[in-house]
């Protein structure tokens, strides 16, 4: 099957690339040749110097309520304990998506893909199968994305660009954020896991450097930053930017370094790992989430015969399949 299966998929990819691959609005270039701040080889040993710790978030608004299929999705919203010079960008957002039982139950906090214009998918075909399992959800919406985008750019291009130093500052930023509102969900649930998709499971596995969550899956993700964003598909026009930049890969790779889970991965808190791939990847390569899992002791890995985005036709297994060994962890 494998024979049908690689040019298929891929070419499924490929054509909602053509549909939806985005140049950037504008050239970006780093804003900045000082790159201390997020260059030093004391983030490499000790994460926790890069991803901070911040204080707990206590000004969690309750923006809008609605019932989803009997489920409560509410939409709240909070300071983000980062700084930047975008005001859009300064409020954080997340979508809570409980079960409305009046009971506590765990919790999955989920980080999206690159480039999402709208979340609903992941609340119905992601939350809401979750919820089939007694599994609550928190969807954070990552810096630059949404309604945290700047006037004139599109959802999530000021967060992965040639500008490589905003663009290492925003994983910061979505690891301190993710940090900031874990004690305000863990009211709700004591145990809190974590599941991330293609860039928000990169960044997950950065935030498993540094926060120990009983369980942590991702889907579609890998180490090597530098590496995706200079081989895979999506990413050909950031690395244009970059190359106009007169950065090399070799630079780009020191540059992100600290962005790099397979460089940190002896740092790795959570023990109770699953990573979901694609055999036929182009947008995030086979061998970087090889690269990663040898890194992180080899965890339970589960390959599956489709590309990028045509993953969307085995979601459904996907998150079964997480939401089973998430349980298994928090129940053990």
């Amino acid at each position: 099957m494998d024979f049908l299966l690689r040019p298929l998929t891929r070419w499924v990819d490929r054509f909602k690339i053509f549909l939806n691959g985005k140049a950037p609005s504008v050239s970006h270039a780093p804003y900045t040749r000082d790159m201390g701040h997020i260059i030093s080889e004391e983030f490499l040993q000790d994460p926790e110097l890069f991803y901070l710790r911040p204080d707990p978030v206590r000004d969690v608004r309750v923006l809008s309520e609605r019932r989803l299929r009997g489920r409560r999705l509410a939409e709240i919203a909070f300071p983000s304990p980062v700084h930047t010079p975008w005001p859009e960008n300064n409020t954080c957002y997340a979508y809570h998506l409980r079960l409305n039982d009046g009971r506590q139950h765990p919790a999955l906090l989920i980080l999206h893909g690159w480039g999402r214009r709208s979340l609903a998918v992941e609340f119905r075909r992601i939350g809401l199968r979750f919820a089939r399992y007694g599994i609550e959800t928190l969807f954070l919406v990552m810096p630059y994305h949404l309604r945290r985008a700047p006037p004139g750019s599109w959802s999530g291009e000021y967060m992965v660009s040639g500008d490589v130093v905003r663009t290492a500052e925003s994983f910061q930023q979505t690891v301190v954020e993710a940090r900031a509102i874990l004690p305000w969900l863990r009211q709700f649930s004591p145990q809190v896991g974590f599941f991330g998709m293609s860039l928000g499971g990169i960044i997950g596995h950065l935030a498993m450097m540094v926060e120990p969550f009983p369980a942590g899956i991702t889907m579609l993700a890998s180490g090597n930053s530098a590496g995706v964003t200079w081989e895979g598909r999506m990413t050909r026009y950031v690395r244009a930017d970059i190359e106009r930049a007169g950065i090399d890969r070799p630079q780009l790779e020191k540059i992100w370094a600290v962005t790099n889970p397979t460089l940190l991965a002896r740092h790795n808190k959570v023990k109770n790992l699953l990573m979901m791939a694609g055999l036929y990847d182009e947008i995030v390569l086979p061998k970087f989430t090889l690269e990663l899992w040898e890194a992180l002791g080899r965890p339970p890995i589960r390959w599956y015969p489709c590309a990028h985005y045509s993953s969307f036709f085995f979601l459904g297994a996907m998150v079964d399949e997480a939401a089973r060994f998430f349980l298994a962890q928090v129940h053990a």
